[in-house]
């Protein structure tokens, strides 16, 4: 298997402006998911926070964050101009430009003063190919962030050419029918998948984030092939 890094602006999987409709149509409970994470949030956080939001892509999680939630400050951080153009559109659309602050780059550009209260990390690491790079990409975000702060961790996870995950993404292939995902893009998601997608057992997740400091990890979603957990922070 070739391991390919994906470029969301030299070689995207999907063209900027398309990838929240594909990811809503290609992951089963998209909507429900970002509900989730903001109840997980809310049920461990002040009304004032500050939160991370780490693969800020398009901008849909700050700006719901954002609206739900009056008194947090956000700062969002991606690698990709053209996904944070999108973002920085919709947060003026709706007025948040004085709480949500947008840096493109890498987690570990960032400072690590000050530090937040809570970071989120959704569909962002089963991009990186190799478990060291996601180790290192989960210290990161473990150094930014106060001492029990929550940390929010949203992948695609399994074994890829395991029973067990090939069942899964057969059920994904007849959600796709049943929901009417076009077939062509059925097809570039799968090859996307494939090639550009590293996805890791639930053990091996849960073996990383103690090994970067965070403790009392909780799976609080599935979506067949997308696990959500909830983590905190030694």
């Amino acid at each position: 298997m070739s391991q390919e890094i994906i470029d969301f602006d030299t070689n995207p999987p999907v063209v900027a402006d398309e990838y929240e409709q594909t990811a809503s149509l290609a992951l089963p409970g998209y909507e429900i998911m970002h509900t989730f994470v903001l109840a997980c949030l809310r049920s461990y956080l002040p009304e004032t926070a500050n939160l991370l939001v780490v693969g800020a892509g398009g901008g849909v999680e700050l700006v719901r964050l954002g609206q739900s939630n009056p008194q947090w400050q956000l700062l969002g951080v991606d690698p990709s101009a053209k996904m944070l153009a999108i973002a920085e559109q919709k947060i003026a659309q709706h007025q948040l430009s004085q709480r949500i602050k947008i840096i493109q780059g890498y987690v570990q550009d960032l400072p690590t003063d000050p530090v937040y209260d809570a970071a989120t990390s959704i569909l962002v690491m089963h991009f990186i190919p190799d478990e060291d790079s996601k180790l290192a990409f989960l210290k990161g975000i473990a150094q930014r962030l106060k001492t029990s702060a929550v940390f929010i961790l949203i992948d695609v996870y399994g074994t890829k050419g395991s029973p067990e995950l090939d069942t899964i993404i057969a059920t994904v292939h007849a959600y796709w029918q049943e929901t009417g995902f076009p077939v062509d893009k059925q097809k570039q998601f799968m090859e996307n998948f494939n090639n550009g997608v590293y996805p890791l057992s639930e053990g091996k997740i849960l073996e990383l984030l103690h090994q970067a400091g965070f403790s009392n990890v909780i799976r609080f979603y599935t979506g067949l092939w997308v696990g959500g957990w909830m983590a905190f922070k030694g």
